[in-house]
Order: structure tokens, then C-alpha cells, then sequence
């Protein structure tokens, strides 16, 4: 989601998108679970397949589809056939908002300023009731430390604005292991990470998406079970458990082994490629609990981290396991069709 740590972004092929069909017939049969899963969208043919296809699987549709910008403007939409699609079938709408393009210039003018604050607010509030939206997640990236006190001071009044007008608030925060600037490489606590007082957006929001995926150590999995663990046992320490949405990473990680250097990030389309192409090895890590695929080609072994059944299951079990609020999953279309059978 957003600004990702190591994750490099290329353009997904896009996919021919399905006719809704019944899409006015009822009644609908959705999965329930004792937990809330979030999928993250964007507004592509991928995404909508997607959601055409699996929309049984979702109980909060959040589309990264709206941003804030440095005169405290709210800018952006939803497609009406994504929106119609979802009210049809009883999926929550919970829009990201954004600080605009993830740019210093949008969040430095939105936290500076408490005119442009209440003005961004008022207007979240109008846009969700205008759209029936069940609320709205807060996704401001990039921000340096230095803001912690009025980012937190931001959400706080942004969640008690959204009950006041009868939605929900949420959060999200890339992941964090402690609060010591020196657990984090490269100075990620000043410059990405320590904005982010767990404790206080754990107060104010009503829940808060933590994307405990693209661990900054890791030159494999890229949300693996040692440093999963350690996410979770500081979150916990710190934000009640209920309040807690675990991020889980549906897109893959391609690394060339030899150099550690990583390659390319994509979904399951892409991941097909490579198997039609490679002789591949498929295997799956216990002490990670991730998938991965090996191949060789010119002479350099490559391997390809990725979330599918096992791996999904194991953090699912997590979430039973501590009584968690649920899953954000980034993002709707990159999938590995195996996920869907471990929330089966």
C-alpha cells in the first residue's frame, strides 16, 4: 500500500473484466468468518476481476481512490460500476485517503495548518455520506518523524469527527518492532517509520491496518514468519488486539540469489509466466511459513517469495490465535487463487 519499503512497481497486464452476472438477483451467500478481511483495490481491470470474481471472499472493499492535497482539498472517486457493484453485494466500503502523491508538500500543509485539517475532515465526512461509505482509512506515507505528534493529533480528531457522524476510522501505518530508532536500517525510523505512535492512533482509531509486510532486513520472504512475529508481539504490547487489522502482502518478491538484490515485485499473472517459462521448483518454507519458486536462468539462481494457502493459513491462525480484528490484504487482483482456500 503506498509508498513500500524495497517493493518495486511495473504495470500489471491488464485482464479482461467479466460481465457482472446476477448482479440484481439476491439472495447473495457470503462467507462468514469470526474475522474481518479487508482487500485493498485500485481501480484497474485486475483489481475488478477480481473483485468480480472472489467478491464473496470480502467484507470491506477499501480502494485506494482519494488524497488530500496541500490546500486541504479532498480530490478523487470511484468508479460507479465498482461502487454499484459492492452496495449490490453487501460489501463495506472503506475508501484510502492519501496525503497526494504520498508528497511531503501535501501532509507538511495538512498537519501545519488546523484550518486545512478541518476543512479535509468536513469534507470526508460529506463525501462518505454522500456515497454510503462505512468510513474512510487514513494512508499518509512518507512522513518524517518530526510529525509524530501531529499526525497523531490529525487521526485522533479525523476518527472523533467520523463517530460523530456514525462512521468508522481506521489507520494504517507501515509495521513497526519497537520503538527504538535503532532496530530499523538505513534510518527508517526518522525518515518513514517512527511517525507513527502506535499507542496514541490505537486510542483514537477504530481500528488500525498495520502493514506488516516488505520486512526491511529481509533479502526473501517478504513478510516472514520470525519478523511477523515480532510485529505482532510489539502491536499487541501497545494497541488492543481486537483494534488490530494484520497487513498481509498478496503480491511476490523475485530476488537474484546471488547478488541479493531484489528484481522486480508482481502478482499471479506474472507468476505464471515464469512458470510456463522456467523450470521451476516449487517448495514452501516452514520456519517462514511462505511459498517461494526457484529457478535458474543464465547461470544465476533466481527465487520468488509469494503468499499462497499455507501461508495464508498460518496467518489466519495468527489472527484467531491472539483474537485480532481481521486482515488488510494489498492488493485485490495480484492474488494467488490458493488464498481464498485458507479463508475457506
Amino acid at each position: 500500500m503506498g509508498i513500500k519499503i524495497f517493493t518495486i512497481f511495473f504495470a500489471l497486464a491488464m485482464v479482461a473484466v467479466p460481465a457482472v452476472a446476477g448482479a440484481n438477483s439476491s439472495p447473495y451467500q457470503r462467507l462468514s468468518t469470526s474475522y474481518q478481511k479487508i482487500f485493498y483495490y485500485k481501480e484497474n481491470g485486475t483489481s475488478r476481476a477480481s473483485l468480480f470474481k472472489n467478491w464473496k471472499y470480502i467484507d470491506v472493499l477499501a480502494p485506494q481512490a482519494y488524497a488530500i492535497n496541500s490546500e486541504g482539498k479532498l480530490e478523487g472517486s470511484i468508479g460507479s460500476l465498482t461502487l454499484n457493484f459492492a452496495r449490490t453485494h453487501g460489501i463495506k466500503m472503506m475508501p484510502l485517503v492519501t496525503n497526494k502523491a504520498f508528497g511531503k508538500e501535501a501532509f507538511q500543509a495538512v498537519l501545519d495548518d488546523s484550518v486545512k485539517q478541518s476543512s479535509a475532515i468536513a469534507a470526508l465526512a460529506s463525501e462518505a455520506k454522500a456515497k454510503g461509505y462505512w468510513g474512510w482509512q487514513i494512508d499518509f506515507e512518507g512522513m518524517d518523524s518530526s510529525y509524530r505528534d501531529k499526525f497523531s493529533a490529525f487521526v485522533k480528531n479525523f476518527s472523533d469527527a467520523m463517530r460523530e457522524n456514525g462512521l468508522k476510522s481506521s489507520v494504517a501505518t507501515v509495521a513497526e518492532v519497537s520503538e527504538n530508532p535503532n532496530d530499523y536500517p538505513r534510518n527508517l525510523w526518522q525518515r518513514l517509520i517512527g511517525v507513527y505512535d502506535y499507542k496514541s492512533l490505537g486510542q483514537s482509531a477504530d481500528f488500525v491496518s498495520i502493514m506488516s509486510y516488505d520486512d526491511p532486513n529481509s533479502s526473501g520472504p517478504i513478510s516472514g514468519y520470525p519478523w511477523l512475529s515480532k510485529v505482532l508481539d510489539y502491536s499487541r504490547s501497545v494497541i488492543p488486539a481486537e483494534k488490530i487489522s494484520l497487513g498481509i502482502p498478496l503480491y511476490y518478491w523475485r530476488w537474484n540469489t546471488a547478488s541479493d538484490k531484489l528484481m522486480a515485485a508482481g502478482g499471479f499473472s506474472q507468476l505464471k509466466n515464469f512458470i510456463k517459462k522456467y523450470k521451476v521448483y516449487f517448495g514452501y518454507s516452514s520456519s517462514e511459513q511462505e511459498s517461494y519458486i526457484s529457478y535458474w536462468s543464465g547461470g544465476t539462481k533466481y527465487m520468488i517469495w509469494y503468499e499462497d494457502t499455507e501461508g495464508m493459513a498460518a496467518k489466519i491462525a495468527l489472527i484467531k490465535k491472539f483474537k485480532l480484528a481481521g486482515f488488510s490484504a494489498w492488493v485485490l487482483g495480484l492474488e494467488v487463487p490458493g488464498v481464498y482456500k485458507a479463508i475457506k
